[in-house]
């Protein structure tokens, strides 16, 4: 077999080559950032989404702490969501030689490439797609006991990755209840047994977390959004682009069989299409959101004969090719040349934050404060030094609420930076007096304040009672254990 693939076993080697050297040269991004700080803070959750990535990071830093090194777990999900991929072909008789077919056009497509960052989607796919293939093998094999439990340790610690496992779960509800019957009865009821547990620790981090995941994915985030053609628009555009305008044109002239395998795809994939459908009314759908379906909609190819999935491998392939070639030119561009970008300080932040920590070590020994979680997170990292967020009335990134007491700041100097110029009148409200100081760095402009005698009873005033309604306005429906937030700030305004 392997000698009859041998030329794509070469062109997924040349693929993984670059993909390792993009992976080595990719500049630290700001949510990878984000994610090293939950692993560095070891917590049952965290406040946008369940925990699971940043215990990953923190299991894999006692190996390395090494941004790159994390990343490493990117590149093993791709080779797992290929190995399910071809289990499950498998497994609904599928013939070997194609099954393998179509796992390696999986690995030469543009989407395995652009599976290179640590993040939440990258740990929801890893979990799904085996909690799937063990539910499968509970359902056709006779160690069902056996392969349930793993399906539900799987499948909830995708549950822990992200909600977006919910659909998943559904899907194989149906699937397994419609084609199986009363036979999945009880592999149904083990799984469920064991997911529950893991939605049980979830809801017990939420309930004396402020609701954080809650408030955060079902109200925060989804508040000021309209209804807009043009995120539906870019949902079809995504659509086509992991399945490829070929793909397409091929699944269009593959003769389906009714067989379990296709009814497998076509509830999951029904029901997981349809959701994003709805969610692009009103909210931008981003490419990551498809990964936990990305096995699902490559095993659509197992239905393709054998000359389509020949030339589906090749034209694949020349389209990973053509993003390696964009990728490899954008990483060489010196930084130099961007210097009259609007967003070079930005590209410098990231390109060469050494150079910043320079400057940001020269100003203070101390804690720093910055103002959105991205700069916080990535100077954080590359500097080794505490950088938190102040004044921020952004819905993303809000873990440094939990980190962050702002009592303790009362009365003391505290020194700020920000990529673009200061507002001075923020610093007016809540500073007896304040200096602020432009830094040129490399070409670049940074700017950096030192705030004296920070009043703490203003910045609430300005500035947390905003985020308190915004950010933990806990439905009246919901119990409460502990808050944080609301236990730090506004205790005594409530018992008053």
């Amino acid at each position: 077999m392997r000698e009859y693939y041998n030329k794509e076993l070469k062109t997924l080697y040349a693929i993984f080559f670059f993909k390792i050297l993009i992976l080595s040269f990719l500049p630290l991004t700001g949510d990878e950032a984000y994610f090293i700080k939950w692993g560095q803070n070891l917590s049952m959750g965290y406040y946008d989404h369940p925990p699971m990535v940043g215990w990953i990071i923190y299991l894999m830093s006692f190996v390395n702490d090494s941004y790159v090194f994390f990343r490493l777990f990117a590149v093993v999900t791709t080779f797992i969501a290929a190995f399910v991929i071809y289990k499950i072909a498998l497994l609904y008789r599928v013939n070997n030689a194609k099954a393998l077919l179509v796992a390696l056009i999986f690995l030469a497509s543009p989407i395995d490439l652009l599976l290179a960052l640590m993040t939440n989607d990258i740990t929801l796919l890893f979990f799904s797609s085996l909690g799937t293939l063990f539910l499968l093998y509970s359902l056709e094999r006779k160690e069902w006991f056996r392969y349930a439990l793993l399906a539900g340790i799987f499948l909830g610690s995708s549950f822990l990755s992200k909600y977006f496992a919910v659909f998943l779960m559904l899907s194989l509800l149906v699937f397994s209840l419609y084609v199986y019957k009363s036979k999945a009865i009880k592999n149904v009821l083990v799984v469920t047994f064991v997911i529950l547990l893991f939605i049980a620790e979830n809801l017990y981090f939420n309930y004396n977390s402020c609701w954080n995941n809650i408030i955060f994915n079902f109200f925060a985030r989804t508040q000021e959004n309209s209804y807009n053609i043009g995120t539906v628009i870019g949902y079809f555009a995504l659509i086509l682009y992991v399945l490829s305008p070929w793909g397409l044109y091929f699944l269009f002239k593959a003769k389906f069989e009714n067989t379990k395998l296709l009814k497998l795809l076509v509830i999951i994939l029904t029901l997981g299409f349809f959701v994003f459908f709805v969610v692009s009314l009103k909210n931008e759908i981003g490419l990551h959101w498809f990964l936990i379906f990305v096995p699902y909609i490559f095993l659509l190819f197992t239905f393709l004969d054998d000359k389509h999935l020949n030339k589906l491998f090749k034209y694949n392939a020349v389209f990973t090719f053509i993003h390696v070639a964009v990728f490899t030119t954008v990483l060489l561009i010196p930084t130099s040349m961007l210097e009259n970008h609007k967003k070079y300080s930005d590209i410098l932040m990231y390109t060469q934050p050494e150079e910043i920590c320079i400057e940001i070590d020269k100003l203070s020994d101390g804690q720093i404060f910055t103002y959105s979680y991205s700069t916080a997170s990535v100077l954080s990292y590359s500097c080794e030094k505490d950088v938190t967020v102040l004044f921020s009335g952004s819905k993303y990134g809000r873990f440094d609420d939990k980190l962050l007491d702002v009592r303790t700041l009362s009365n003391k100097d505290i020194t700020l930076f920000k990529k673009k110029p200061i507002d001075e009148n923020q610093l007016k409200q809540v500073c007896k007096s304040y200096t602020i100081e432009k830094k040129e760095i490399k070409n670049a402009n940074f700017y950096m304040a030192t705030c004296r005698e920070f009043n703490y009873e203003e910045y609430k005033a300005n500035y947390l009672d905003f985020q308190n309604e915004r950010f933990y306005n806990i439905p009246d429906w919901l119990p409460i254990g502990e808050c944080y937030f609301k236990d730090r700030y506004f205790k005594n305004d409530e018992s008053m």
